[in-house]
């Protein structure tokens, strides 16, 4: 089963990722993480996300699109990035999701994704 793993970082997680001093300790966790996830051959995609301030984020009610720049205010932790895994089951794309270091300061969304029968 194809499974999406969404990373949500806190603020002070996109903070390192501007600190030349911290960068590569910070972002080494994540390339460990995606390195274990290539080496046990399930990672079939991944990518980290700008920062959310770059955001568009675009709606459409009744008609009339609305774009507003930057994440929604109401939540800390924004979306990072993202790993897609072909898993045997959820229990293991759970696994996999414990082990992203967003899990310790944030949070990790774990999303099976339907095969509707559709290229692409």
């Amino acid at each position: 089963m194809k499974v999406m793993i969404l990373a949500h970082e806190s603020p002070g997680d996109f903070a390192l990722r501007d600190n030349k001093e911290k960068f590569d300790s910070y972002m080494g966790e994540w390339y460990a993480y995606s390195g274990a996830m290539k080496d046990a051959g399930v990672m079939l995609d991944g990518a980290a996300l700008e920062p959310p301030s770059t955001a568009t984020v675009v709606s459409v009610r009744n008609g009339v699109r609305k774009v507003d720049d930057g994440p929604f205010p109401d939540t800390k932790e924004q979306l990072g990035g993202f790993f897609i895994i072909d898993a045997p089951d959820m229990e293991t794309a759970v696994e996999w999701a414990s082990k992203c270091p967003a899990a310790k300061t944030g949070f990790v969304d774990v999303r099976a994704i339907p095969d509707y029968g559709q290229d692409g």
